[in-house]
């Protein structure tokens, strides 16, 4: 994780430089950098199923994908009804997480929704691990900057398959 800190606007334009030449996968590999994360991603739902329409793994870079789930085995269902941001910086320890499904395997998470100017839900961007993080690090500014960007230039990629 960088120790120095950057503005929201110099991290969204450095976002852009990259989404403009390398395409959305290296630009959210950019934002993953700013974190510890392992994961972040852009989730959607189908037939009440999730999925990962664009996906990073600072551990396997070349891995292009997520296991698809179904919808309420995932935190971004959450950020979905609640048309809101959530986190977490430990499923096992937050009460509102007792009987979600994904507590014991993602144990930290970071997400936004993706909304359009009609209110609909087009999915999540979400940052995500396996082992309990700071959700703090994460810039929601950048984030929603980065998601109202995605949305209004129709580049949130489909539900994949």
């Amino acid at each position: 994780m960088p120790t120095t800190a950057i503005s929201s606007a110099e991290s969204f334009a450095a976002f852009r430089h990259t989404f403009d030449s390398e395409g959305l996968r290296a630009a959210l590999a950019g934002l993953l950098e700013l974190t510890d994360y392992r994961y972040i991603g852009i989730w959607r739902f189908q037939d009440a199923r999730a999925a990962a329409a664009a996906h990073v793994d600072r551990e396997n870079p070349d891995e292009q994908h997520a296991q698809e789930v179904p919808e309420t085995a995932t935190y971004c269902t959450l950020v979905r009804d609640q048309r809101a941001p959530f986190k977490t910086a430990d499923s096992e320890l937050d009460p509102q997480l007792g009987l979600h499904p994904a507590r014991h395997v993602v144990r930290t998470y970071c997400g936004i929704p993706l909304m359009d100017s009609s209110g609909e839900i087009l999915g999540t961007l979400c940052h995500y691990d396996l082992v309990p993080r700071d959700p703090e690090q994460i810039n929601i500014e950048l984030m929603l900057m980065v998601a109202s960007f995605l949305v209004s230039n129709g580049h949130v990629p489909a539900y994949p398959g």
